[in-house]
């Protein structure tokens, strides 16, 4: 008996997979230093805590409720989205779901049949092509240039249009690059989009985690209507909430009609508690996270200044999320035994020096790794030292 041919197309979390690398060595006493977690290493704001506890003890949390979401924390999405995001959403038009995953792979599954084709930028974060190939589509990789910052060009997604191409996937800033479009580079991609009358899905969870200029616009301010853009967003990056599993989308009414059908079969409703703990999060404001946005900032100034001291690394000019992604190409051609990739490289350094990374050919870049700085200051400080010794050595 045969399983599904999705067992041949899709692959398991490639973060994940170095995780668990990771987490086999630290429970055999090795000093592993982590830098492959995708989530801060603040815990969740202290009113978010006391809010869910008395939450608790309120039977009426203890029950099914809307597909959609709490009726608090659509409101709530409606009004922060306004105020963050500078853009106008009815309540009506935003489904709450397990997560950014979710609302990733709801919102695919809501738009593609087979054979349409979905346009990603490279590098990208792992789960957009395995949720287009999930929900029948086809992922089409736009190759991007270190030298430009890996900021996707016009001329580049011209060269992978097609007459099937029905989507972009749009994320300023980037996992895992850090990078951040300006609004100009921005406005314009999406005007191309618009004039392809393709759909753009624009992923905004880091969208509270830029630390030079301002961040990019969402595509929603120039789609008015939501005719054409669908935003997924969430509590996990900007609140320290990855745990709690709360993402959701903004769309017009046929999208949120349709992911309200597949989520009714899927999950039913987000847990209750993780919804009050979403709202009180966002009711409350960004002290907490400007606060994180402090630390990481330092974090990211010292990640960058040790990463261009080490010979023969190149580093794009990482302006927000929690990643740098440095150019480690030099170090994959054989210099070290047996090591002729970034996924060797990575293994290389996990088993030799306890540092664990993730190769950039999970992000479909191979030659790069992806550093997360979401660690404490310590364990950034001896983790990248470690890594710069194990190449300075060679």
């Amino acid at each position: 008996m045969k399983i599904s041919k999705l067992n041949d197309n899709i692959t398991p979390s490639g973060t994940m997979a170095i995780s668990n690398k990771a987490r086999i060595l630290r429970e055999q006493g090795k000093p592993v230093i982590g830098f492959g977690a995708g989530e801060p290493d603040f815990p969740t704001p202290a009113h978010v805590i006391e809010e869910v506890k008395i939450a608790s003890e309120n039977p009426t949390y203890h029950k099914y409720s809307a597909v959609g979401g709490l009726s608090i924390l659509r409101d709530e999405i409606a009004r922060t989205t306004k105020k963050y995001s500078n853009f106008d959403v009815d309540p009506n038009n935003v489904v709450v779901t397990n997560g950014g995953k979710q609302a990733i792979l709801t919102t695919f599954m809501s738009l593609l049949d087979a054979g349409d084709e979905v346009l990603i930028p490279s590098p990208y974060w792992t789960t957009y092509p395995e949720a287009v190939k999930i929900s029948g589509g086809t992922p089409v990789i736009v190759d991007t240039e270190f030298d430009n910052d890996f900021k996707v060009t016009i001329d580049e997604l011209e060269k992978k249009f097609t007459k099937k191409t029905k989507v972009l996937v749009w994320v300023s800033p980037s996992n895992p690059t850090g990078v951040v479009y300006t609004k100009e580079e921005a406005v314009e991609i999406f005007n191309w989009a618009f004039d392809k009358n393709i759909w753009v899905l624009s992923d905004e969870l880091y969208e509270h985690l830029v630390y030079e200029g301002v961040t990019s616009p969402s595509p929603a301010t120039i789609d008015k209507k939501l005719e054409k853009t669908i935003v997924v967003n969430g509590v996990a990056k900007a609140y320290a909430m990855t745990g709690w599993r709360v993402g959701w989308i903004i769309a017009n009414d046929d999208i949120i009609g349709l992911s309200k059908k597949i989520q009714s079969h899927a999950t039913s409703n987000v847990a209750n508690i993780s919804q009050v703990a979403a709202y009180s999060a966002l009711k409350n404001g960004l002290d907490s996270t400007n606060e994180m946005k402090k630390a990481f900032d330092k974090r990211r100034g010292f990640a960058l200044d040790l990463l261009k001291t080490i010979n023969n690394i190149k580093v794009p000019n990482a302006t927000g999320a929690f990643y740098v992604f440095p150019d480690v190409s030099h170090y994959t051609k054989g210099i070290i035994e047996k090591v002729s990739t970034s996924i060797d490289l990575c293994d290389w350094l996990l088993e030799k020096h306890y540092i664990a990374f993730v190769p950039g050919e999970v992000f479909g870049k191979g030659g790069f790794l992806r550093c997360s700085y979401a660690l404490s200051d310590e364990d950034l400080e001896e983790g990248l030292t470690r890594f710069k010794d194990a190449l300075d050595s060679i």
